[in-house]
């Protein structure tokens, strides 16, 4: 009877232990962020500007941003790292016009990315429901950027972390049965709103990204108001897959 009982222990104990962490489930999710030459996305950036030294406090409008993959190389630790061109149109009647170049590469089972100098973490391997990490850790998150003139600590409180996995949902005129959500950003006190998330579609890589960067001075006379009522400066920002190959 020991002998019998031993066996059958373990495998009570193994099938009692098989959670979201498990160790023996190879499916890591790097088809998530996948990274080819020749891959191409086309999005559509829907944005609104807190102007305060403009003719109008509000600036809203709607463009277009392509990224191919144009070129790959092996960087000085032996990884691949893509060449990715960036694209700007203002209308989807006028022709694209290069913008920049960022590089991308899964780099010690991280999802990383730089642009504008600054590299990010956008993904950790395996892909696990709650997993988190400092998606900024490269740089310092006091770092300013400048918008309509004003300048504002983007990258403050964030905080990256997985909120849902493998869930289907429908993105602009798509429906992609397996998709990532990674909040970037959830914070928010009485003058500064950060709020940031991506989703990421099984096969496909980023297919919607959501900002929130505002600030505002406006304290008391603002009780009750929205952010978007009461910002000052600051950006909101939709971007949504439309098409790719």
């Amino acid at each position: 009877m020991l002998k019998l009982a031993i066996p059958l222990l373990t495998i009570a104990l193994l099938a009692s232990c098989k959670t979201e962490q498990d160790p023996f489930d190879r499916d890591f999710g790097f088809d998530y962020y996948p990274l080819e030459v020749g891959k191409s996305m086309i999005y559509q950036m829907d944005s609104t500007i807190y102007d305060p030294t403009g003719d109008s406090m509000l600036i809203h409008s709607t463009s277009f941003l392509k990224e191919t993959v144009v070129d790959s190389f092996i960087d000085l630790t032996g990884t691949p790292v893509y060449r990715i061109e960036q694209y700007h149109r203002a209308a989807d009647t006028l022709p694209w016009v290069i913008n920049k170049v960022v590089t991308a590469s899964i780099t010690n089972n991280q999802a990383q990315r730089v642009e504008d100098n600054l590299r990010f973490i956008k993904l950790t391997f395996p892909v696990r429901e709650n997993n988190s990490w400092d998606g900024n850790v490269f740089f310092d998150s006091g770092t300013k950027v400048t918008v309509a003139g004003e300048t504002l600590e983007m990258f403050k409180s964030w905080s990256y972390r997985i909120i849902e996995k493998d869930h289907p949902e429908s993105i602009g005129a798509f429906s992609f049965p397996e998709v990532v959500t990674v909040q970037n950003a959830d914070s928010e006190n009485l003058i500064e709103l950060r709020l940031a998330h991506e989703k990421y579609a099984r096969g496909v890589g980023l297919v919607y990204r959501e900002l929130w960067i505002l600030d505002t001075q406006c304290i008391e006379d603002c009780i009750g108001m929205t952010w978007e009522q009461k910002a000052e400066k600051g950006f909101i920002l939709k971007q949504t897959l439309i098409d790719h190959n």
